[in-house]
């Protein structure tokens, strides 16, 4: 797909990031709750530190930014491994947050390169991850599940119904 790419977040990337979190694709799942110039960039900026358990990138097609994604340890985050029932293995989430981008493969893409080629390379003691999304949200559904991402189980978070998949280092489709 068109020399897709990552690269680590940087400071600089902060304003294309705040400009995504306004499109209406983005927050209708990633972020719903509007959000700030000022709390955008002190977040994005705590997450640019090295010690950040959250390794954060953006997305590229060729030399075009079209999206952000992250990963982390699942046992740095305990509130989280609590709210999903699983300790182990890493997570990530993502958003495209080019329009042009959406519909065309490029989710499924972006994961399947992202796990392959930085997520399990990042964290070599780790041999599963774990995604999930808004039962409604049928374009990441179809995006993690072409990547290979297999449903565990239902959950609810805040009230909402969500999906919770996972994926295993020998089963990431290329």
């Amino acid at each position: 797909m068109e020399r897709l790419r990552f690269q680590p977040l940087k400071q600089e990337d902060i304003p294309q990031i705040y400009a995504w979190l306004q499109q209406p694709h983005v927050r209708e799942f990633y972020h719903p709750k509007p959000v700030l110039w000022e709390q955008t960039r002190e977040h994005y900026t705590r997450r640019l530190d090295p010690g950040s358990p959250t390794k954060c990138f953006l997305s590229y097609a060729a030399d075009h930014p079209i999206g952000y994604i992250q990963t982390y340890r699942m046992a740095d985050y305990p509130g989280y491994t609590a709210m999903l029932g699983e300790t182990e293995g890493i997570s990530l989430d993502l958003f495209i947050g080019d329009p042009a981008y959406l519909e065309k493969g490029w989710g499924r893409a972006m994961l399947a390169k992202f796990l392959s080629d930085i997520v399990f390379p990042l964290y070599p003691d780790e041999n599963v991850c774990w995604i999930y999304h808004d039962v409604t949200n049928q374009r990441a559904l179809r995006a993690s599940q072409s990547a290979g991402f297999r449903h565990v189980r239902d959950f609810t978070e805040d009230g909402k119904a969500k999906q919770l998949l996972t994926l295993r280092r020998n089963e990431i489709s290329c």
